[in-house]
């Protein structure tokens, strides 16, 4: 594989990432994971470009500075306005990274429209079982502010089977051999199946979190 352009690495690593540190939960940790994976699943496609593979990941969050909900297309907005992009690649290049920012949230419901969607998508998925506890229990908070304790392990587990089972839509958008994610899908499978067992792993985990106080 060959390594991305120095020129485009320094200006990424100078200039775009450390923007990610305004961000509360989501960090510069989680873009470098992403951007590892990008690269790594690019090995499974040598066709691609490294330097788009390496912008496309290192931007795909950064929307989140201007709004969480439509992060993704905020993310190609900032990308169609950035000069540097502009004088490194060409228009349809840039206009495929774009598209590739644009497409990759597995909850979209359609597939990407090239191998830079797919490949960024795919590197977006968690294989984080401590950060997938914490987000689904606080999803869940986020939703239901009213809910007991109870009630919010619950949907937690619910979230977590609908999204991670073989037809949950983050299984089924993952487009590149992944033993870590297979793994997690795996354990995903054996910790919700029965609520009684979740809900004991939930509660320890967040007396983790949030000390002894009470959750809510």
């Amino acid at each position: 594989m060959e390594k991305v352009n120095p020129e485009v690495k320094e200006y990424i690593e100078t200039q775009i990432l450390p923007r990610y540190n305004e961000l509360g939960g989501h960090t510069d940790e989680h873009v470098r994971r992403v951007i590892e994976r990008s690269l790594r699943f690019a090995e499974q496609a040598p066709e691609v470009n490294i330097d788009m593979v390496y912008v496309i990941a290192a931007y795909h969050d950064l929307g989140r500075l201007v709004d969480d909900e439509t992060h993704n297309l905020e993310s190609a907005k900032m990308m169609s306005k950035d000069k540097f992009l502009l004088s490194h690649f060409t228009l349809e290049q840039l206009e495929t990274m774009m598209q590739a920012v644009e497409d990759h949230r597995a909850s979209l419901g359609h597939e990407p429209r090239s191998i830079y969607g797919k490949l960024v998508s795919s590197a977006d998925r968690n294989t984080n079982m401590s950060d997938m506890l914490s987000r689904s229990y606080d999803y869940a908070k986020h939703l239901h502010p009213e809910m007991t304790d109870d009630q919010l392990h619950e949907e937690a587990r619910i979230h977590l089977r609908e999204k991670y089972s073989p037809d949950g839509y983050a299984a089924k958008t993952m487009y590149f051999d992944d033993p870590d994610f297979k793994a997690i899908l795996t354990q995903i499978e054996e910790i919700t199946r029965s609520p009684e067992e979740f809900a004991r792993i939930q509660r320890e985990h967040n007396e983790k979190r949030f000390g002894n106080t009470a959750e809510n």
